[in-house]
């Protein structure tokens, strides 16, 4: 029996990818994302911070970044701490 082609190509680029914000499931599509885009395709309000959570602790993420989304990727959101008083 031949592998179908057409699978193994979907598989190795997948339609979407599973990353988890704030503790929820969130499935999206893999690769580049605007951080404000992404914030809106998962729920995260504008006036929040999303942060990655990474081996080393949280990664504040610019809104106006471009990130690259991968399977698997935690997030979570806070509020924007600092400012002028």
């Amino acid at each position: 029996m031949t592998e179908n082609p057409e699978k193994r190509d979907h598989d190795a680029h997948p339609d979407k990818a599973t990353i988890v914000v704030d503790g929820v499931k969130h499935e999206v599509r893999p690769g580049p994302w605007i951080v404000s885009e992404l914030k809106a395709a998962v729920g995260v309000p504008a006036a929040k911070v999303l942060a990655e959570i990474t081996p080393q602790g949280l990664k504040d993420l610019d809104d106006g970044a471009t990130i690259m989304v991968h399977e698997g990727e935690r997030f979570m959101s806070h509020v924007r701490t600092g400012g002028s008083s």
